[in-house]
């Protein structure tokens, strides 16, 4: 019986480590899959752009990955410290045991048999013998109970053990593979940023880039209104005006991060290209690791990789309005999330940047971009 609920107490834990080691599995294919673009760019001489965004995909990915082992090592150490309690626990109460077992010989072997003898030779009726016939037994019933308690607990000890060693075991594999990961990633950083020295003195990767923020650009219309189709229940509290999401209100919403605006929406002259160009959102440079917040509630609809962007994430709000937060990294949350106002989403990253560190911050009504800081308070 106690195996069996061992079983049961057990088996959820699997399954969701089987999950988790599925997540993990399919990231490790993606990485290595971009490894392989990454090796075969290198001796075909590719564009440094197409090189360059391998290397920001699968760096994020290795990011990703190296965050949900780090998420599973902490799981690790905290079932290992519950398994340890439990068995301290199931270890004091076995020696509890042994004292009751303890005390009961003593007293067996001081006033056993010949006090036995003693009551019955003194019983003065039937009535009395079988009062202690009767109390006679119950303290039986009671050292089969503690003997038996012992055996129990000696068990459950012996499996705690065996768990805890099974964990152990996980931990050390989970912590080397996160150390491997995370001088992989580090190798790439540091790649990534002498191609961008390199890049950055030639017009055509430039060019090129453009063409991707255009490309990004038409991909988040194309979100945004897959969103807005499968939506009913969202344009039926629209219609009621009762909508659970926040309502955007000009110059009332918070800044989604706290940092410095390099590059304001609307038209500029590209100080490279020499060309007009359009931005439909805000720059934010900030340092990398700084916490980036929603600045409504609402629901996430969108959470991809874009090409120029990098991680990229929808969250829509009341009344159509959508906020785009991009070069994401450290994201906390996932598709389809209930999001509250203030809430960190993730941290600044800068793979798809060209900038350093920054946060592509975008304000959508439907299919129509607005002025983010027209928004936010001043």
């Amino acid at each position: 019986m106690l195996r069996f609920i061992f079983i049961l107490l057990i088996f959820p834990l699997l399954v969701f480590a089987q999950n988790q080691q599925k997540q993990l599995d399919e990231l490790r294919q993606k990485i290595a899959r971009l490894q392989g673009q990454i090796a075969a760019q290198e001796k075909n001489e590719t564009s440094t752009l197409e090189f360059l965004r391998a290397l920001d995909e699968q760096i994020d990915l290795t990011h990703r990955l190296v965050g949900q082992l780090q998420k599973q090592e902490r799981d690790k150490r905290a079932k290992i410290e519950s398994t340890e309690q439990a068995q301290q626990r199931t270890q004091r109460e076995l020696e509890r045991l042994k004292q009751l077992a303890a005390e009961r010989a003593v007293l067996f072997y001081k006033y056993g048999r010949l006090q036995d003898v003693e009551i019955l030779l003194t019983a003065r009726s039937l009535n009395q013998m079988l009062l202690w016939a009767k109390y006679h037994q119950q303290l039986t019933d009671n050292d089969r109970r503690i003997l038996a308690g012992i055996g129990k607990k000696r068990t459950e000890i012996g499996e705690q053990k065996s768990l805890l060693a099974a964990e152990l075991q996980a931990q050390q594999r989970t912590l080397s593979e996160k150390q491997k990961e995370e001088a992989t990633l580090k190798k790439r950083r540091t790649q990534r940023q002498d191609l961008l020295k390199k890049a950055r003195k030639d017009k055509s990767f430039y060019q090129m880039q453009l063409a991707e923020t255009q490309r990004a650009i038409d991909r988040i219309k194309q979100l945004i209104a897959s969103a807005e189709a499968n939506t009913s229940r969202r344009e039926t509290a629209r219609a009621n005006g009762n909508s659970q999401y926040d309502r955007l209100v000009r110059k009332s919403m918070p800044w989604p991060v706290d940092g410095r605006v390099v590059t304001h929406y609307g038209t500029y002259r590209h100080p490279v290209l020499n060309t007009v160009t359009t931005n439909l959102g805000i720059d934010i440079a900030a340092p990398a690791g700084t916490p980036v917040r929603s600045v409504a509630s609402g629901r996430v609809t969108a959470l991809t990789w874009q090409r120029g962007y990098g991680n990229l994430m929808i969250i829509s709000h009341a009344d159509g309005y959508y906020t785009v937060y991009s070069h994401l990294a450290d994201i906390g949350v996932a598709l389809n999330d209930e999001i509250a106002a203030d809430q960190t989403i993730g941290a600044v990253g800068e793979t798809g940047s060209l900038q350093g560190p920054t946060l592509h911050f975008q304000v959508w009504q439907r299919e129509e971009a607005l002025n983010p800081e027209e928004w936010l308070r001043q």
